[in-house]
């Protein structure tokens, strides 16, 4: 008898910046993180919420979202101003992402997963 395992890829890590414009803190919940270009829930929309909070790390590089999204094409063919609800989520499935919320000369690293929200 054979045992088939499934091989489990190794995520690579993307660490965004957590600028308080295009990615911020809602204002209603402090483990939830709204897209500047992704928040209006009429239509569907994603916000980033809140894993876990990461200790002893350091990033070799962290990005601002808005510039890695139009650069890796995360808009939608029709609505260029708007996010693709798909393409984000595929981000995830790729990658573990860190935002970075530098406090008081202290950087903060949270891990973050998509959720999507429509009225």
């Amino acid at each position: 008898m054979t045992i088939l395992k499934a091989q489990e890829k190794i995520k690579d890590t993307l660490f965004l910046k957590l600028d308080g414009k295009y990615i911020y803190e809602s204002k209603y919940d402090s483990k939830q993180y709204t897209i500047e270009d992704n928040n209006d829930i009429k239509n569907g929309a994603i916000y980033f919420k809140e894993f876990k909070i990461v200790n002893n790390i350091k990033p070799k590089k962290i990005v601002c979202f808005k510039k890695f999204a139009q650069s890796s094409k995360m808009y939608n063919e029709n609505d260029k101003k708007k996010l693709s609800e798909l393409k984000v989520m595929n981000l995830f499935d790729s990658h573990i992402v860190i935002l970075v919320n530098k406090k008081n000369k202290k950087a903060e690293y949270v891990q973050i997963g998509p959720v999507y929200i429509t009225e």
